[in-house]
């Protein structure tokens, strides 16, 4: 479980250049058909901090078919992770674990969003929260859906508001969003293939699950699940299990069915299409395509999420070099 002191740094004592803390927002603009989302790392190890700004609308392969895109991997690390600004004009603030803004003006863009928890923080290695959640410590790592990265984790599903200015167009943002947060070891050359993804209804009614992912495997089989939750009528259920079905043309996915069972047996299912799709590469060696999914449910309206995969490169590809 996790408390308001968790905004701060757990910088240890001794720290390794691999030490991150990470956390990502984002936003959606569903008549515009707009994805933004922000992710900044702090690496207290090597003095840096990431802060990677990207707005997306249209189905492309290429970053330049995005909107807009300021990553930035080195920044100074500041002082306090619970308020900071920084160089690319970043400004964040943290006042408590379910209350952050995010502000930025630059290049044409600005934004003021606020970001507050519909809900506590998921914590994927709490077993009064999560029944998917190992004891063991060995364990709960091989169990994150996402190794060593993912030794501290949560997930909450929050409510987006605030305004954006992309150009000389303004936008009110008030939308339902997941954050999440995640400190520990996080070495950029050992990370595990993953699928983080979401739906949220204008009910209160959010979905949000972790996979470890097989992008080999057969179709329907590509998807193991780790963790999750469905946020139903104010309650937080955990889900015992869940699968994907992607119908997809090579990396970019066009519909999605989603099946999951909480912790009281109840069945959720959801149909999703895809409606943007950008080729983000948080980290050089993690592919990481990324979309915004209009979602289906018959008891309710439309609703909106993210779904996104991590594709590790640092491995041969092709079936001819092992002959």
């Amino acid at each position: 479980m996790f408390n308001d002191s968790d905004i701060k740094f757990h910088t240890p004592d001794k720290v390794s250049f691999d030490w991150a803390e990470t956390g990502y927002f984002n936003f959606y603009i569903p008549e515009e058909n707009i994805l933004g989302f922000v992710y900044i790392v702090h690496r207290a190890g090597v003095g840096a901090t990431v802060s990677d700004l990207e707005i997306i609308r249209d189905v492309s392969h290429s970053p330049l078919g995005s909107i807009y895109v300021d990553l930035c991997n080195h920044n100074p690390l500041p002082e306090s992770a619970e308020k900071f600004e920084l160089p690319t004009g970043l400004i964040f603030e943290a006042r408590s674990i379910r209350d952050y803004s995010i502000r930025y003006n630059k290049n044409g863009i600005e934004l003021d969003l606020k970001f507050e928890g519909l809900m506590e923080p998921y914590d994927i290695h709490d077993p009064t929260m999560d029944p998917m959640a190992e004891l063991d410590p060995k364990k709960a790592l091989e169990n994150s859906g996402f190794g060593e990265a993912y030794s501290a984790h949560f997930d909450m599903a929050v409510r987006v508001t605030g305004s954006a200015r992309i150009g000389e167009r303004s936008f009110a943002v008030n939308c339902l969003s997941t954050m999440d947060h995640s400190w520990g070891p996080r070495r950029e050359d050992e990370f595990s293939p993953i699928v983080w993804a979401n739906a949220h209804f204008s009910d209160g009614y959010c979905v949000h699950a972790i996979f470890a992912f097989d992008p080999d495997a057969d179709t329907g089989k590509e998807h193991d699940f780790k963790h999750g939750y469905v946020l139903i009528d104010g309650d937080v259920r955990g889900v015992t299990g869940s699968k994907i079905i992607a119908d997809r043309d090579g990396i970019t996915i066009r519909s999605l069915e989603w099946r999951l069972t909480d912790v009281d047996g109840r069945e959720h299912i959801l149909t999703g299409q895809m409606l943007n799709h950008h080729p983000w590469l948080p980290y050089a060696n993690n592919f990481s395509p990324i979309s915004m999914i209009r979602w289906q449910n018959s008891q309710r309206d439309d609703g909106y999420g993210t779904y996104m995969e991590g594709w590790p490169l640092n491995h041969i590809r092709g079936d001819s070099w092992g002959h």
